[in-house]
């Protein structure tokens, strides 16, 4: 009886590793991104309020000028246009401060009134 949970325990850890040996290839470095896929150009608050459609990720470059409501702040870019950002209280914000530049990236939420950002990642501009 010992022998057999010692040969199941065996195989249940031998299971996992060679799944992982079959994973996807090619995401080795942690600094691979698959490819074809690129957010690399910024866009204004113009472009958002004119061209983007629901749900759609966009980066923008601008500063968080004033809070607006719990959640939501008011953010300009780098030409002077605003729109509302929400920056959910479910992450930690600590590292952005008011009017500093910062690199956003954003999902768009298209409501009835105008659209706003749902903001999931933010980065200093150093």
């Amino acid at each position: 009886m010992r022998k057999l949970t010692v040969a199941a325990l065996l195989c249940a850890l031998a299971l996992p590793l060679s799944a992982a040996a079959q994973a996807p290839q090619g995401f080795h470095s942690s600094g691979a991104r698959p490819q074809g896929f690129s957010l690399d150009t910024l866009v204004s608050i113009d472009e958002v309020k004119a061209n983007s459609v629901d749900e759609q990720l966009v980066a923008v470059r601008g500063r968080f000028t004033k809070q607006l409501t719990k959640d939501d702040y008011e953010f300009v870019d780098e030409k002077g246009s605003s729109i509302v950002a929400e920056l959910d209280d479910d992450k930690d914000w600590s590292h952005i401060h008011k009017d500093a530049l910062v690199d956003i990236l954003a999902e768009v939420d298209k409501g009835w009134k105008r659209p706003k950002l749902e903001v999931i990642e933010a980065k200093p501009v150093q």
